[in-house]
């Protein structure tokens, strides 16, 4: 008696796909005849019935199509990742770290040749030992491709969980969104934004330090063209010692040079748009408040990624299509997309709130601040 993947793939060699095909065509056929009973929970069941056994037609319609065995679907052999994908990194001359996945591989070549070893033995192995050593094997190969499906995961010496193929591949850090959907560009940084409000709207506030870093290049050569640094290494020198005539120069390079600022996920077109920045002290990004809408941002801490368009094509369409100003209404409804929301909110109904005490009334009106003094007054 079998049992395990190998009795799982003895029954699939053994399927007939045309007869799958023949039988579940006189079952639709007799369904479909049916006259409705009436009950409707057993339409409803006739009605899953017949929409599987179509399911199950087309599957092996598929098969046949496309010369595929059924039994395929059971591995014989486990593939090996490439070693690229499981390092082997070197500390010390006597001192290594590897990957889990090497680790897992090792135990399942550990207890493959301990399963050969006594099915080739020429001395009577029980057959108990034989299926406890296919299950320790078959428990080693789960580990591989998802660590705790079949309960407690493998762990190591210091009962650290291995991460096994599906922990490489999902979430946020995986291969496939850290990698292959998304990966680090030259000329880009991301910051925390803060709001503001003095800006024009095509324009945002960029910190020196990402600034100076973005455009490091551009400034290198400006420096060299104007004959204020004769090679590359003083003009690098001159940018690291902070000197003044590098910010003048980072600051021509700014006035005619946009970027493109982008907040995740972007889920419409106007989630990157296109500004004209500003250098500013800190290490926020400033953001005027009226474009946050497009963005779907607000400033609890919400963080935003800036892009230097290089080519000549990328800056074009920048000024031309992307910049915020340009981008004043909803691209699916036609409605305002530069409008007040949130904080401004709050902001307008203080300012004109009449008689009421404010948060900002000795600042910015003079009315309330007249107003408030009288309430004091009024207390004494």
């Amino acid at each position: 008696m079998s049992t395990g993947g190998g009795s799982i793939r003895q029954q699939l060699a053994n399927l007939d796909l045309r007869i799958i095909i023949d039988y579940s065509l006189v079952e639709w056929k007799e369904l479909e005849e049916e006259e409705p009973t009436g009950n409707e929970w057993e339409d409803r069941k006739v009605g899953r019935r017949k929409d599987f056994l179509l399911r199950r037609m087309e599957l092996a319609k598929h098969f046949i199509r496309t010369n595929i065995e059924p039994k395929w679907m059971v591995l014989r052999l486990l593939p090996v990742l490439p070693p690229e994908l499981r390092p082997i990194y070197h500390i010390d001359e006597d001192k290594l770290v590897t990957s889990d996945i090497n680790e897992i591989y090792r135990r399942i070549i550990y207890r493959n040749n301990t399963l050969t070893d006594l099915l080739t033995t020429s001395i009577a192995t029980p057959e108990e030992l034989i299926i406890s050593q296919e299950k320790l094997l078959q428990e080693a190969v789960d580990a591989l491709l998802d660590n705790g499906i079949c309960g407690q995961p493998m762990r190591d010496d210091h009962n650290r969980v291995y991460k096994s193929l599906s922990d490489v591949i999902e979430g946020k850090e995986g291969r496939v969104r850290e990698t292959l959907l998304g990966k680090r560009v030259d000329y880009s940084g991301r910051s925390v934004i803060v709001v503001g409000p003095s800006l024009s709207l095509h324009r945002c506030g960029l910190p020196r330090e990402i600034a100076i870093e973005l455009f490091q290049a551009f400034v290198i050569r400006d420096l060299i063209r104007k004959h204020l640094a004769s090679n590359i290494g003083v003009a690098k020198s001159q940018i690291r010692k902070k000197k003044p005539i590098v910010w003048e120069i980072l600051q021509e390079i700014l006035d005619d040079h946009p970027v493109l600022l982008n907040r995740a996920p972007t889920l419409h077109r106007l989630g990157i748009q296109a500004f004209l920045p500003v250098l500013v002290e800190g290490r926020a990004i400033c953001l005027h408040p009226l474009v946050c809408k497009g963005f779907n941002a607000d400033f609890d801490g919400d963080q935003m990624a800036v892009h230097v368009p290089l080519s000549l094509e990328a800056q074009a369409e920048a000024r031309l299509l992307m910049f915020s100003h340009m981008n004043l209404l909803s691209p699916t409804i036609g409605d305002p997309i530069s409008a007040p929301t949130q904080d401004m909110l709050s902001g307008l109904y203080v300012l004109t709130s009449g008689n009421r005490r404010g948060i900002c009334v000795n600042r910015y009106n003079p009315c309330n601040r007249r107003n408030y003094q009288n309430e004091d007054n009024n207390y004494k």
